[in-house]
């Protein structure tokens, strides 16, 4: 890997910005989704920061999916009814979002610049499907309108365009009416739903009026255009002129009838003027003037219409998924994907939360409890007797110390007491514990004795060794057990800030599974970098090698390049290849007594 510290690691920051948002992100495969409870990424192990912008976008627009939207909503069999409630719900989640994360409304501000850079989002033209041009029209409108992506102010005034040649003017003006709701009048997925409904039957009244207007208008204006030829100039005076003309517009022939009646005639009438529409120009994102809009200028807005109406709705009507565009955010999850040669071995695993048997915890906790007070007690004791403050004799300084005067005909010059302040440890503990199948094997003592397995003994050093480290100010413990589930996975036992009595349930677990140290060591390591303390100590205990001891021994190199330092304990195992501090207990009875050393020149370092 090019980059040799974990800060900018493509796993660490995926992980780290799922926690901040309160969301479970896995880093590992090849393709990025979601599953409505949590976000995957692909095992990038690269440093294109192109790549990675498109993943924290991806990862900002799924988090507020996770956090805001509703998974259960049905949208019927209308795809056009879900796209549009998709492009309103996305621009109202982000929204949110970014009352929270304000830098959000930027990250995914830069992907959409990107991909418009890239030629992969483009305005709509006139001759796409009817769906497709009021589907891109609302989600441009909204994202450049609410979310400020100026961006996307061009392709806004091109697909306008389109909307306008296809659409009523009236459904044109009352859409952009109904869009102003959002996103304040808008509190839920179901109020973009029914949002979305208002708009399709709008449209649906607008064509239809048009429709009407359609037939009506070749009745009206044969009803009002005379042919002199007819008009019999002897029965001005009579009583029967109304049925004469009747009779004559009845015979009319249709190739006789004046250019004025056709609709063709309403592009060569004086250009109106698209200022004197009364919408709020506030309201909308600035469009471009110029050539652009010459084509709408040239006609009368008062009068234009469109030919087919009721097609334009039979298209809406049965619009499919080919004839919209992808899914923006489903695009960028193409974007994401990896060849297989690309993909990191070095996977995060997720994090999942183990059995819990309270009974059992309560009962170990009884157990370690007086020994863990006693570890505490001495290590508090060192701890304190470091942090105090202790005076120091200088030449100069505002304090004399007068026990010191009888020296001065002695040639003795520090007479006066200066205080120095040792900061307390200040230090985040990470232990990752080895439970994998061998941890269950039966051992025995120094005497041959049998003590049974390492697995219970060494949940009880930890629990007491957490204890301990808790009630030291200054000292932040968390412990990790490794593997969980599967080898991609891990048991948090007690997450950094957690109260040991609050998780004793955790304690009690099974031996089972391989060593997938790299996969622990990632986890502890994403663990310690959210941690405030500026010291960051990572300690395993295990009793087997790793299962790939090459991908360990780099990933450890990584955390100390980090500011990690690496500690090992090998039970019954020399680990002083792995870590450059190692203890090896090969006395299980000793493992309590060597910790608390390891621990005691640790905190002491700080």
């Amino acid at each position: 890997m090019k980059n040799r510290t974990l800060h900018n690691a493509f796993p660490i920051v995926a992980a780290a910005i799922g926690n901040r948002f309160g969301i479970k992100v896995s880093v590992g495969g090849d393709q990025a989704y979601t599953d409505g409870k949590s976000i995957q990424l692909p095992a990038y192990e690269g440093d294109d920061p192109d790549y990675q912008n498109v993943a924290w976008g991806l990862l900002a627009h799924e988090a507020a999916h996770l956090r805001y939207s509703d998974f259960t909503l049905s949208y019927g069999s209308s795809v056009l009814r879900r796209r549009l409630c998709g492009a309103i719900e996305d621009v109202r989640i982000e929204h949110e979002l970014a009352k929270d994360f304000p830098g959000t409304r930027l990250t995914i501000g830069t992907v959409i610049e990107k991909m418009i850079v890239k030629g992969d989002f483009v305005a709509s033209s006139i001759d796409d499907h009817p769906a497709n041009i009021l589907y891109g029209f609302v989600l441009k409108y909204l994202r450049a309108k609410v979310l400020g992506q100026s961006a996307l102010l061009p392709l806004v005034e091109q697909t306008e365009l389109a909307l306008k040649a296809k659409f009523p003017k009236g459904a044109v003006t009352r859409l952009k009416g109904l869009l102003s709701e959002v996103p304040e009048g808008l509190q839920s997925e179901s109020d973009c739903l029914q949002l979305t409904d208002r708009i399709l039957t709008m449209i649906e009244q607008e064509c239809e009026q048009q429709r009407q207007r359609q037939q009506a208008q070749p009745s009206e204006d044969e009803a009002t255009t005379p042919e002199p030829d007819e008009i019999d100039q002897e029965a001005e005076s009579t009583d029967s002129d109304d049925s004469n003309g009747s009779d004559s517009q009845d015979e009319m022939n249709p190739d006789e009838q004046l250019p004025n009646d056709t609709d063709d005639e309403l592009s060569s009438e004086p250009a109106g003027n698209n200022n004197s529409n009364p919408e709020n120009p506030d309201d909308e994102p600035a469009m471009l003037s110029g050539s652009s809009t010459s084509t709408l200028q040239g006609e009368d807005e008062e009068k234009a219409e469109i030919a087919n109406p009721m097609g334009v709705l039979q298209a809406l009507l049965s619009a499919g998924d080919s004839d919209i565009d992808q899914d923006l955010f489903e695009s960028l999850k193409s974007a994401l994907s990896l060849a297989s040669e690309n993909v990191s071995e070095l996977l995060m695993p997720s994090g999942n939360e183990p059995p819990i048997d309270d009974r059992a915890g309560a009962f170990l906790l009884r157990k370690v409890q007086g020994e863990s007070g006693k570890i505490r007690a001495a290590l508090q004791g060192l701890v304190q007797s470091q942090t105090l403050n202790r005076s120091q004799h200088a030449c100069r300084g505002r304090r004399m110390d007068g026990k010191r005067l009888h020296r001065l005909p002695l040639g003795e010059t520090k007479l006066f007491q200066r205080q120095q302040n040792k900061a307390a440890p200040n230090t985040a503990i990470h232990l990752l514990l080895d439970k994998s199948e061998s941890m269950g094997y039966q051992v025995t003592d120094s005497q041959g004795q049998p003590i049974g397995s390492r697995m219970p003994i060494a949940l009880e050093a930890t629990l007491a060794l957490a204890m301990a480290f808790e009630g030291i100010p200054g000292v932040n413990p968390g412990v990790t057990a490794f593997p969980g589930h599967q080898d991609d996975s891990v048991f948090r036992l007690l997450e950094h800030g957690q109260r040991v009595n609050a998780r004793n349930g955790a304690f009690s677990l099974a031996a089972t599974g391989s060593t997938p140290m790299t996969e622990a060591i990632w986890f502890g390591a994403a663990s310690l970098l959210r941690c405030r303390e500026p010291r960051k100590v990572l300690m395993v205990m295990t009793d087997g090698q790793p299962n790939d001891t090459l991908s360990t021994l780099e990933l450890l190199q990584r955390c100390r390049d980090s500011g990690i330092e690496t500690v090992g304990v090998g039970l019954g195992l020399d680990v002083s290849h792995l870590f450059p501090i190692a203890i090896t207990i090969n006395d299980l009875s000793e493992l309590r007594a060597q910790l608390f050393e390891l621990s005691k020149s640790l905190l002491l370092a700080a």
